[in-house]
């Protein structure tokens, strides 16, 4: 159960990774030179949601377990589902791939927490 809930923390830190870094540099994720002020708006709102969601699905798993965990783990792992369509529909295998695999292993957690 170790190993799970430590890949669990480490997904979640990397998750805030990428929502840290978009807030920052909005052109990482937009992959525009220049971008709009809609993408840097949406970058920030994605940041906003991603960094505080990933900070509380990577750590209850080490504090509780139970159904409060399980809510959060399954919420992450929806979201995390979201952002890989997102990535689908732009045609991205990496922003397809690295949520599909957080998705997977919230989902996991989560079963394994309840």
């Amino acid at each position: 159960m170790i190993v799970l809930t430590v890949l669990n923390g480490v997904v979640s830190l990397i998750g805030i990774g990428f929502a840290v870094v978009a807030a920052l540099r909005p052109s990482a994720m937009s992959h525009e030179a220049d971008p709009t002020a809609g993408e840097r708006f949406y970058a920030r709102v994605y940041a906003a949601r991603a960094v505080p969601l990933g900070l509380l699905a990577g750590s209850v798993p080490f504090f509780s377990h139970g159904i409060v965990s399980t809510l959060v783990l399954v919420v992450a792992a929806v979201a995390q589902a979201g952002d890989a369509v997102l990535g689908a529909q732009r045609r991205e295998a990496v922003m397809v791939a690295g949520p599909l695999f957080a998705c997977v292993v919230h989902g996991i957690t989560a079963v394994a927490v309840s």
